[in-house]
Formats: C-alpha cells, structure tokens, sequence
C-alpha cells in the first residue's frame, strides 16, 4: 500500500506523557516511570491515515471505509490493540480497530484515529473535510427553455421562446434544493420583452425530483403569467424535466407549451 504522509493534525509523539487536553476520552492516566525497553521500539512510532482522505467524498448509502496504521522509522508495522476512531469533538466514537467500516448521516467531518502505545505515549491523527452526502449533492448550473406556440386569429403563428439561466444547489442529505429566480427576454412581433421566472423543485430519496414553474411575461397582448407542474430526476451528474402543457394568451386563446430544464452538477463540494 503506498505511503501517504499527512500533515494535517498528527499530534507529535509525547515522550513521559501527554496532557489532558490531548487525551482521547477513554485514555486515563499515562504510566510513569515505565523503563520497560521492550517497549522501545514505539518512542519514534508514527500513526498515518489511509483512508478516508482529507476533502473525500462518500456516498450517504455507502460506508465509510476506516483505515490506519502504526509504523516504525523505517515504515514497517508496529502492533497496537488500543485504538479509537472519533469524530470532530471526540464524539460518537465511530470505531476501536485499525480498520473498519461505519456509517454515517450526511454532513462533513474531521475523523481522528487515536492510538495508546504500549509504551504509554498516544498519537492522534486527523483528516478534515470528509463528506457524507448523495450522489447528486451539487452545485448545479443550466438553462431553462420554454417554448409557447399558438395561432393569432386571422393571422398566422405566434411563437414564443423564453430562454432564461438554472442554477441552484441540491443539500448534503440529497433533498432540498433552492433554485434561483431567472429572467428571459422573449421576442414579439420583432420587438424583445422581458420574462420572468421562479422554480420549486423537491426531491425524493431516489433522486427523483418535481416542482412548479411559475413563468410571468407582459407583452403586446398584455400581460399574463401561469405555472406548469414538472417531473425530472438526477442522474450521471445532471439533471433533467420536461415542460408541457396548454397556456392560455391573452386575446389569442389556448397554447400549447413545451422545453425543458436541463443542469449539469458542476461542483459537488457544497457547504451544509
């Protein structure tokens, strides 16, 4: 397995004892005077993390794989049996072995191993930023297309296009997910009008998502607004509804509707 030295909390090795403010719960007193040079071997022993890595991302439907090891000097393995895995206020304790798999709720942890030596002394190492989440937690940023088609009475067809930015952030638990209001331009009869949007979007355990789309546009034939109810889902890092259904225009009758929502996930590292 190859070496990865980390800086991030090792907590140098204290020779004669630690202090209490360095101890993990379950350590008591250290031994004094111990002189026992069988021992001696672990007075410059080092406690590496393998995994998880610092800023890792994991699955809230998958374990998280635990990892460490105590090495001499020279990097080969030293045995220890007293070991704890703690989180960022030494509270649950998630595991007591080297290594191990634990579940955990969504969120982002420093995860600590602790070792007591059997020469007494105790090193403690600490990986931050490790997070738990679903699969299509994001920062996500698109397009939303509407597309409004009708026939003007003795006239020919009137179509009108509203193009507009999607962007929002779906949470660490993979539920909540606040969309930014949006505006387009829409052009009518050669003249450009401005439109409105805003987007609610909920979001199921399985990445299925629906919402209302509430549009609102003033054009030559006044002003008009009206909500279409969609149905999209979460998959290969994107995410994707459809938009139909029949409008009614003012002065002209019904319309039919369509386009879309369409967003890639392009940051997955979101703050809770």
């Amino acid at each position: 397995m190859p070496r990865m030295r980390r800086a991030l909390a090792i907590a140098g090795i204290l020779a004669g004892g630690c202090s209490s403010e360095e101890r993990a719960p379950y350590i008591g007193e250290e031994d004094s005077g111990s002189s026992d040079d069988s021992n001696a071997i672990y007075d410059y022993a080092e406690l590496e993390i393998f995994e998880p890595q610092s800023a890792s991302i994991h699955l809230m439907s998958e374990p998280v794989h635990l990892l460490a090891e105590v090495t001499d000097p020279d990097g080969f393995a030293l045995d220890v049996d007293e070991v704890l895995w703690v989180t960022d206020d030494d509270e649950p304790t998630l595991w007591t072995e080297l290594e191990g798999d634990v579940e955990l709720a969504p969120g982002i942890y420093d995860i600590s191993a602790v070792a007591r030596l059997p020469n007494g002394d105790r090193l403690r190492t600490t990986v931050g930023g490790v997070r738990v989440q679903a699969r299509w937690t994001g920062v996500y940023a698109g397009e939303v297309v509407l597309v409004i088609v009708t026939t003007i009475p003795g006239g020919g067809p009137l179509i009108l296009t509203c193009e507009g930015p999607l962007d929002f952030v779906v949470s660490l638990d993979g539920r909540e997910a606040p969309v930014e209001d949006g505006e387009c331009t829409i052009s009518v009869f050669g003249q450009m009008f401005d439109g409105t949007y805003s987007i609610e979007m909920g979001i199921d355990a399985a990445g299925l998502a629906q919402g209302t789309a509430d549009f609102a546009f003033t054009t030559p034939l006044g002003p008009f607004e009206f909500p279409i109810d969609w149905v999209g889902a979460f998959y290969d890092n994107r995410f994707s509804a459809g938009l139909s259904g029949t409008v009614a225009v003012p002065l002209v009758g019904d319309a039919a509707l369509s386009g879309s929502l369409q967003a890639l996930n392009v940051n997955p590292y979101v703050d809770p």
